[in-house]
């Protein structure tokens, strides 16, 4: 079939890519740095849609690297986010899978083409299982996801997934009713908003900021918290000038909360945005259990979830992202 192609032969600094590619996609993944996805490109309007830092190539890292030197792309954190003692066991800055070398298998059928990567985590007994996938004539990428743990007790984590989005003052932010919690550690640019508010404007004493907003890098801003309660399992970013927009869609009995991550200049002089769904929250581990929002695996239990990432065509704004990974546009207010 034309247009529908796997290739693992190709390599970026180094390392081995896997590449798959259809009419409206190109999908660039790198099993040996963590199995991150380096790159998603809409052919159509030869837009990369994710960020990567242009100071720093795709490497492969040490288990104990500091995560925020060398972030790019699309990764996965697992079982922490913040340095972590779990079950008597140091964790490393944002998990241990990020800096993992992955196993591959590639798998190609006549409408799809897509790769089961497999790690046993070097700390944890965990066994990861992860199949991306791509179809003819299809812009969604299908995820399956399974963590099965092997150990003798049972395991708390937190799993998010980490998708670092390019973003500039044409692209708006949307996701569903939620409640914001603020992480009082990093207030950023919402310093003087309360610690919880509704989604999507932050009262301040200077009138309310409205979060979908993605500003000039010039105003020097930067936003971290936390959605909780989230009504439906969806998160998306649309570039309002080419009117294209990208979301995921997600099981929100897994990823209950969704984060948000977002430089406009604000941080080490980058442009990104990183809509991140999650198991839970706050950052901090110890914190997280305390509050009773860990996810935990007994003895030989397996969780699995799929997960679609969308591209459209043709909005200014979503509203919403059904099962199909169709996305809405939103309703326009009042």
């Amino acid at each position: 079939m034309s247009e529908l192609a796997l290739n693992t032969v190709e390599s970026l600094h180094g390392l081995q890519v896997v590449t798959l590619e259809n009419e409206l996609l190109r999908v660039r993944i790198l099993p040996e740095a963590g199995a991150k996805i380096w790159q998603i490109t809409y052919r159509p309007l030869k837009t990369d849609l994710l960020w990567n830092n242009p100071c720093i190539p795709p490497a492969r890292h040490m288990i104990h690297a500091p995560y925020d030197d060398v972030w790019s792309g699309w990764d996965e954190l697992f079982p922490n986010d913040e340095e972590a003692v779990i079950l008597g066991e140091h964790y490393p800055d944002h998990g241990e899978l990020w800096s993992a070398t992955w196993h591959a298998e590639q798998f190609t059928s006549k409408d799809e083409a897509g790769v089961t990567l497999h790690l046993q985590t070097p700390l944890s007994s965990v066994q990861v299982n992860k199949t991306i996938a791509l179809r003819h004539g299809c812009a969604q990428l299908r995820f399956s996801h399974r963590f099965t743990n092997h150990g003798a007790a049972p395991f708390p984590f937190l799993w998010k997934l980490h998708p670092a989005m390019r973003v500039t003052p044409q692209h708006r932010i949307d996701m569903p009713r939620m409640r914001v919690i603020r992480e009082p550690d990093f207030p950023g640019t919402l310093e003087e908003a309360p610690l919880e508010f509704a989604w999507p404007y932050a009262p301040l004493q200077g009138g309310a900021v409205d979060l979908r907003r993605v500003s000039d890098p010039s105003e020097r801003e930067l936003y971290f918290f936390y959605g909780a309660e989230v009504e439906d399992g969806w998160c998306a970013i649309t570039d309002t000038k080419k009117r294209l927009a990208c979301g995921l869609r997600f099981d929100p009995k897994v990823f209950p909360s969704c984060w948000l991550f977002a430089s406009y200049g604000g941080w080490q002089d980058y442009n990104v945005a990183v809509l991140e769904p999650c198991t839970g929250y706050p950052f901090r581990f110890a914190a997280m259990q305390a509050a009773g929002h860990a996810r935990e695996l007994q003895p030989e239990e397996a969780l699995t979830t799929d997960v679609l990432f969308s591209v459209q065509e043709g909005l200014d704004s979503v509203g919403g992202i059904d099962e199909s990974g169709r996305m809405i546009a939103a309703a326009p207010e009042p």
